[in-house]
C-alpha cells in the first residue's frame, strides 16, 4: 500500500511505521526508521475501506486523497490517513471468517471444490493474514479459530460433513462478527487488520433470531465487511437474462451496507469467484481518522467523491465512539 499522512509529526511517524510502504516523497522527508521500534495502534481509530468503480463496474484505482470526502453526522471530517492499495502486493493483513452453509445447499462432494478454491484464495491473500471457518444450518459451529496455518484451515473444511436442517445465515454472520471483534488480532506487525466475512450460501434464512438492523449495527461497530457467494442452487428468475432473483442478503443490505459485494456462483467451480473476490479486496482505499468525540454514541459516516461517474462502496456507515 501507498500511504500519505496528514497528522502531526509524531502521529505521522507512528502510521509510517505501521505501514512501511509509503510514497516516495514521504520517504525522502522521513528519517530512517530505527530497527525494532514498535508502536501501539490506538483502538479508537476509525478505519473506512472504500472500493471505487466506474459506470461499467470497472475498478477505479487512481483516486487522489483530495477527491474523497468524509462526513460525520453530516459535517465534513478531516481525513488523518489515506492509503491506496498496491496491486502488486497486499501489504495490509486480513482477518477472514469463512461461513459455510451446510443446510443442504451444498453437496458434500462439492466441498472439495470449495475447499480447493478457498485455499487458493488464502494464497492470494497472504501477508500476515489469518483465517477462520464456521459452518451453519440450524446451529452455528466454529470449525477453526483464527490461524495462519493453511493446513489447519484445509482440515476445517473437511469437518463439514452433515448437510441438513434449517438455515441460520444471519446468526452465522453475527457469530463471525463476534469472532472478528473478540478473537482476531487488531494488528499484525503493527499494521491494522482488515476484517472480512465471506458467507457461502443460497441466500435463504429460516431460523435466525438476530434482528437485521442490530446485525448491521454490530458489523459497522466492528468495522467488518461482509461478502457473499450465492450458490447456483438459488432459484433463478424466469427472465431471459437468467439473473437470479433478489436474496434476503440483498433485501436487507447486509452485504452492500458493509461495503461488500455478492458473487453469483454460476457453476460449481469456485476458483473464478475467489479470484474476483481477491481482486475486489485488493482494489481498495483505506481512510482513517481519530474521532473528536468520546461520548459512547453511534455516529453516522458517509464518504463521497468529487470525480464524476464514480460510485463508492464503503465498509461502514457509522461507528460507535469510545466512551470517556
Amino acid at each position: 500500500m501507498k500511504f500519505r499522512s496528514l497528522t502531526p509529526a509524531i502521529v505521522s511517524m507512528a502510521f509510517a511505521l505501521a505501514f512501511p510502504s509509503t510514497i516516495a516523497a514521504q520517504k525522502q522527508n522521513t528519517p530512517e526508521q530505527r530497527p525494532g521500534l514498535t508502536i501501539r495502534m490506538e483502538t479508537d481509530l476509525v478505519v473506512i475501506d472504500v472500493t471505487a468503480t466506474d459506470k461499467n463496474g470497472n475498478y477505479v484505482r487512481d483516486l487522489k486523497e483530495n477527491e474523497l470526502e468524509v462526513y460525520e453526522d453530516g459535517k465534513p471530517r478531516k481525513i488523518d490517513f489515506f492509503a491506496v492499495t498496491d496491486q502488486a502486493a497486499l501489504s495490509r493483513p486480513l482477518a477472514v471468517v469463512f461461513a459455510l452453509d451446510i443446510s443442504g445447499s451444498l453437496k458434500p462432494e462439492e466441498t472439495v471444490t470449495l475447499r480447493e478454491a478457498a485455499m487458493k484464495f488464502t494464497e492470494l491473500m497472504q501477508g500476515d493474514s489469518v483465517f477462520a471457518a464456521l459452518a451453519f444450518n440450524y446451529d452455528v459451529k466454529i470449525l477453526q479459530n483464527f490461524t495462519s496455518d493453511p493446513r489447519k484451515l484445509e482440515r476445517a473444511f473437511t469437518k463439514a460433513v452433515r448437510f441438513e436442517g434449517s438455515t441460520r445465515i444471519y446468526d452465522a454472520i453475527d457469530r463471525a462478527i463476534t469472532m472478528l471483534d473478540r478473537q482476531a488480532p487488531r494488528a499484525r506487525k503493527n499494521r491494522p487488520v482488515r476484517r472480512v466475512v465471506i458467507v457461502i450460501s443460497d441466500g435463504f434464512d429460516s431460523a435466525s433470531v438476530i434482528d437485521r438492523q442490530e446485525l448491521l449495527a454490530r458489523a459497522n461497530a466492528a468495522g467488518v465487511t461482509v461478502f457473499s457467494i450465492t450458490l447456483p442452487s438459488y432459484m433463478l428468475s424466469p427472465t431471459q437474462s437468467g439473473e437470479r432473483v433478489i436474496t434476503l442478503l440483498d433485501a436487507t443490505r447486509v452485504v452492500t451496507a458493509t461495503g461488500g459485494r455478492d458473487f453469483a456462483a454460476d457453476s460449481r467451480d469456485f476458483t473464478p469467484i475467489f479470484r474476483l473476490l481477491a481482486e475486489e479486496i485488493r482494489a481498495s482505499y483505506a481512510l482513517a481518522y481519530y474521532p473528536d468525540l468520546r461520548d459512547g454514541r453511534f455516529h453516522d459516516v458517509r464518504v463521497k467523491t468529487s470525480r464524476p461517474g464514480v460510485q463508492l462502496r464503503v465498509s461502514r456507515t457509522g461507528y460507535t465512539a469510545p466512551a470517556k
